[in-house]
């Protein structure tokens, strides 16, 4: 069982890296001013324009991140992530 539950643990610890390492670059692609930050407006129209954006998303292999290519998905986390609705 302890065997098990650090598979598991290390598993977890894997994908987040990962996710985490894909979600950096996708941001950094995004981020066309280098100022830091994400607004609405760059990230849709990364996700409509940006070849090199959608190719990323589409070949990335995290479905967490792929969602960002669907339009009502796109539109669902930029709103559960502006918490102080600034855009």
């Amino acid at each position: 069982r302890e065997r098990r539950e650090r598979a598991a643990a290390d598993a977890d610890a894997e994908f987040s890296a990962e996710f985490l390492s894909a979600a950096r670059a996708v941001f950094d692609m995004i981020d066309a001013d280098q100022s830091g930050w994400l607004d609405k407006d760059e990230v849709v129209a990364a996700v409509r324009s940006d070849k090199k954006v959608i190719h990323f998303l589409q070949t990335c292999g995290n479905q967490n991140l792929q969602y960002l290519l669907v339009p009502a998905r796109l539109q669902n986390a930029l709103a559960v992530l502006d918490t102080d609705r600034d855009g």
